[in-house]
């Protein structure tokens, strides 16, 4: 297994249920008969056309990937695994618009060189109001600055009529087809989150490796239920009073991680006034911010705490600071050690608090590594909603939104 996982405080829960039992198996059939669209996509891949889009778009100094939530977390969770987490530092430039907010997307836009940017635009329907407006707002900006976008829009949509793939056919701009089968929060394995990852040399092979190697080895009775049967015991803990899911690495280029994994969760299993509410954190960041709460608040909350293991290449600290002073518990030790300690104490602190802890460990990030623990995310989500009765795939509460935010336009 490319990682381990430990469990404290999840209560006495060691028989399997019939819900357990029957959610399992509907489950691993499904699995089995790649029955989910982002399991076919997985096992039919053509990496080909990923990688003629990444040449062409090789050829651009900055691209543009315009989309919101599944359209874009993916992909912003693979690259930010070779980017550095503070400066940009790939080759072309990636950077991925989410929002409307005109004054953050005018400000990176004008420090752009437009002629050597490329535009990538996502939607899974063709129809996501937040990513037309995107394109139109870009779209507005090249045309009054006088500079062609032929050759430099691609556009991911399914191959269906729709505004988006209407826009793509009138202006000929390249079409790349978005897997009918595969949702948004479910697309990291697709060409949603690959096309991305590819421009930053991050290995898609190793990373789909990774995630078909899982699936392989939880075909295994005993090895499906040592990952997932405690996921049974939030299940009940749920019904007891936690409703809140913390996922917090301790590891700076996991963050966008977590944002990916808040949405996966959020949007498949909060339905019907049931749900775990997920919160993401940074350690050590948020043990600055939001631990007092975790602590000494309310007991409603379960903990994902995920770090690696060891550490290469760490430098240690000389910590003098005068010929008589030197601050004794850094001197001669790594940021890296420090990080260790912190993490260890905030698990030891949960734990002797009776709060329900899970540690995700590794030895080392790559990209097999990456792969199985997204995919482990994916089945464990799924196989939570089945305990709940739930659809892992749809999201119908937020259309009613969609449609007033058009009411209010028109008005």
């Amino acid at each position: 297994m490319k990682f381990s996982q430990t469990y404290f405080n999840l209560g006495k829960n060691k028989q399997k249920t019939k819900l357990y039992l029957k959610s399992k198996k509907k489950l691993t059939e499904n699995i089995k008969n790649r029955s989910y669209g982002f399991i076919d996509d997985l096992f039919n891949k053509n990496f080909d056309e990923i990688f003629k889009a990444v040449k062409k778009l090789n050829t651009f100094k900055n691209i543009l990937f315009l989309g919101t939530g599944g359209s874009s977390l993916g992909g912003k969770t693979l690259v930010s695994l070779v980017n550095n987490f503070f400066y940009n530092s790939t080759k072309p430039k990636i950077y991925f618009i989410e929002n409307i907010d005109q004054e953050s997307i005018s400000g990176l836009i004008n420090k752009l060189d437009l002629k050597v940017t490329g535009v990538v635009v996502t939607s899974k329907s063709g129809e996501t109001i937040e990513t037309i407006s995107q394109f139109f707002f870009v779209e507005n900006i090249y045309r009054k600055k006088k500079i062609s976008l032929k050759n430099k829009v691609f556009v991911i949509t399914e191959d269906k009529h729709s505004t988006l793939k209407k826009i793509q056919e009138s202006k000929s701009y390249f079409f790349l087809k978005h897997p009918d089968t595969v949702g948004g929060r479910y697309s990291v394995f697709s060409i949603v989150g690959l096309l991305p990852s590819a421009l930053v040399n991050f290995d898609i092979y190793a990373f789909c490796k990774g995630a078909k190697n899982f699936l392989k080895k939880i075909d295994n009775d005993n090895i499906f239920d040592s990952l997932f049967f405690p996921m049974y015991s939030l299940y009940n803990l749920n019904k007891k009073g936690i409703n809140m899911s913390v996922i917090m690495p301790y590891v700076d280029k996991l963050n966008n991680l977590s944002f990916w994994y808040r949405q996966l969760w959020a949007e498949s299993i909060g339905k019907k006034k049931k749900g775990i509410t997920p919160l993401n954190a940074l350690g050590t960041v948020d043990q600055h911010s939001q631990l007092q709460l975790y602590l000494d608040g309310p007991n409603d909350k379960f903990f994902t705490i995920i770090g690696k293991k060891s550490f290469a290449n760490s430098v240690s600290l000389d910590c003098n600071f005068s010929k008589k002073e030197k601050y004794s518990a850094m001197h001669k030790k790594t940021l890296d050690q420090l990080l260790q300690a912190e993490m260890k104490a905030t698990i030891k602190t949960l734990i002797n608090r009776k709060l329900p802890v899970r540690i995700i460990g590794f030895s080392s990030i790559n990209e097999e590594t990456i792969g199985s623990l997204m995919m482990f995310f994916f089945v464990e989500t799924i196989l939570c909603c089945y305990f709940f009765n739930l659809n892992p795939f749809d999201q119908p509460a937020v259309e009613e939104g969609k449609k007033l935010a058009k009411i209010y336009l028109k008005k």
